[in-house]
């Protein structure tokens, strides 16, 4: 950890993790931008909106698994070829981590209108195990 001196690490205990993932993810440059909002409502409730134009509820996957979520949005097999002169619009595959702080969990997810919308709250939470998120469309 070089950006943090260590005078101020002595003060939080059981952190290394946090502080290493911070350092690590301020040295990646992101591969895809893709366009998201993290709302928080109150100290209890969070929601991250995702702008997925064009994708359909079958394209999208959301896990939970050791204090992460997942976002995984795989483009659908076309079965017609199109002979383009141009293709400007990027496929919509999408693989995006969010660590999650240790007591956060995921309520629920809505596909609407092109933006996934991933509802998120606080509990005291012992053991948590790996499950899929169910996503609804309206």
């Amino acid at each position: 950890m070089t950006f943090i001196q260590n005078k101020f690490l002595k003060y939080y205990i059981g952190y290394d993790k946090i502080f290493d993932n911070i350092e690590k993810i301020s040295t990646v440059t992101p591969q895809i931008n893709i366009a998201f909002n993290i709302l928080k409502y109150d100290y209890n409730r969070y929601q991250i909106t995702v702008a997925l134009a064009g994708v359909s509820l079958d394209e999208v996957c959301i896990n939970v698994s050791n204090d992460l979520l997942i976002l995984d949005v795989k483009e659908k097999k076309k079965s017609i070829q199109n002979d383009f002169i141009h293709k400007g619009i990027r496929p919509n595959i999408i693989h995006q981590v969010f660590q999650l702080e240790q007591n956060i969990v995921v309520e629920d997810a809505e596909l609407s209108k092109g933006m996934l919308k991933i509802n998120l709250f606080k509990e005291k939470v012992q053991n948590r195990l790996k499950r899929n998120i169910e996503i609804t469309e309206t």
